[in-house]
């Protein structure tokens, strides 16, 4: 009789040992995932943000140089290729994506719809995580963000000079791309990680 005790006692002993240990190692799997994820957020932001400031600088001297009519042409011409070139540096696909797209490249999949859509109704906007694929995506709100941007993106006649808005249709007969105001949600970045 004896002998049972001691298996039941044993038995319990080994219960207690493993549901101890599961907890823990569901913690450390857990916080692991923590990690990456905040590493994968900071680096989306710190692509998002570089690609952003490329651009920015970009337009802001073709602006310079001849004028938002030069811009329209500009970003036409080099918007694309300037996105590919740090999409290959950083290895990782770079998209802007906008359901009010001026270049067709941006249309959002129906995916992307459904996270533009997600976006425009959180207040406030924030950047997150998300996975098309199989593949990580990094999803990061662009916002009119200064008075500049709404010499092409304004509204036409008020913002937008005639001769800009003449060029914008020239280059993007199909531009749903106007019509913002300063702090207007405008799309988003969509950074697309390799698998690994």
């Amino acid at each position: 009789m004896k002998i049972f005790p001691t298996i039941e006692a044993m038995a319990f002993m080994v219960m207690l040992f493993l549901a101890s240990c599961n907890p823990k190692q569901q913690q450390n799997t857990t916080a692991g995932n923590e990690i990456d994820t905040l590493a994968i957020m900071q680096r989306g932001d710190s692509i998002a943000n570089a690609m952003q400031e490329v651009l920015l600088q970009n337009v802001m001297h073709a602006t310079k140089k001849g004028g938002p009519v030069y811009a329209v042409a500009f970003c036409n011409e080099r918007a694309m290729p300037l996105t590919d070139s740090l999409s290959g540096e950083y290895k990782c696909k770079i998209q802007r994506i906008s359901d009010k797209y001026r270049n067709p490249a941006n249309k959002p999949n129906e995916n992307d719809e459904a996270v533009l859509l997600k976006m425009k109704s959180s207040n406030p906007v924030k950047p997150f995580l998300g996975n098309e694929n199989g593949k990580t995506i990094y999803y990061k709100p662009i916002k009119i963000a200064m008075p500049a941007c709404l010499n092409c993106h304004g509204a036409e006649g008020k913002e937008i000079a005639m001769k800009t808005f003449a060029a914008i249709r020239q280059k993007y007969p199909d531009d749903l791309a106007t019509g913002y105001k300063e702090g207007d949600f405008r799309g988003m970045w969509k950074i697309t990680f390799s698998e690994k």
